[in-house]
């Protein structure tokens, strides 16, 4: 692959990362846990700043996460597989679409089975980045690390061609 070609990819996941973050932050909190409106809503009256709630039903992930640090993996997880949120998550029923048009997500429903095969595969890259280590007898900080993008390359279904 070409320097030039590397930077168009650099340039296009950046994009793709930085349309993720406003969608996040303009969708608006989706009850159960939802992945919209991690950045906290403007409440009424004060104009200050609501506490977003800690993330529900997270199972690979350490469920000490912060909002913020989930929806920045996910962020990850979109810029690595070329995919919007709604990839993995069910959009909420019966929910109106929001002031951007997007109906809210149910980030916490298990419907999907994308998000089943999702954390199978984070389990998957946890292991091979674990056992990669160890069988080099290495750091982990010193060994490259697999991640999404490393077989998908922005796309949903990995090219093994």
């Amino acid at each position: 692959m070409t320097k030039r070609r590397i930077v168009s990819c650099g340039i296009l996941l950046l994009g793709v990362f930085m349309a993720c973050s406003l969608l996040a932050g303009q969708a608006g909190q989706a009850p159960g846990g939802g992945a919209q409106g991690q950045r906290g809503e403007r409440g009424g009256g004060g104009g200050g700043q609501r506490a977003a709630p800690p993330p529900t039903n997270l199972q690979v992930l350490p469920k000490d996460m912060t909002r913020q640090q989930v929806v920045q993996i996910m962020q990850q997880f979109t810029m690595g597989l070329g995919v919007m949120c709604n990839y993995c998550h069910v959009e909420m029923a019966g929910a109106q679409p929001g002031p951007n048009g997007q109906i809210p997500l149910d980030a916490a429903s298990d419907d999907k089975q994308t998000k089943k095969t999702a954390r199978v595969m984070m389990k998957m890259v946890n292991d091979v980045n674990n056992t990669f280590s160890s069988q080099l007898g290495k750091p982990a900080a010193d060994v490259v690390k697999v991640q999404c993008v490393t077989c998908h390359r922005g796309s949903a279904i990995p090219k093994t061609q």
